[in-house]
């Protein structure tokens, strides 16, 4: 006895990728999200920690730069 094809989310799609897609998605499935169990939500730190120097970020300068520029950071002394 022969097998219907399950409908993917890639139905449709045209060029190599489309057909790749369709071929794999069967057998990859869709993407796994998340760690598996619960988890808390996110709380951030109530005063995060400087990466570079490890004093508090809220006595740091930061100087963005403009357009396609860089921002810095500026550790105090």
């Amino acid at each position: 006895m022969h097998k219907q094809k399950q409908p993917t989310p890639f139905d449709g799609a045209p060029g190599l990728v489309g057909r790749l897609n369709r071929f794999l998605y069967p057998i990859a499935g869709p993407a796994s999200l998340g760690a598996g169990h619960p988890e808390e939500p996110y709380r951030a730190p109530v005063d995060p920690a400087c990466p570079v120097c490890g004093k508090p970020l809220a006595i740091h300068d930061i100087s963005r730069g403009f357009g396609a520029g860089r921002s810095s950071l500026n550790c105090p002394r």
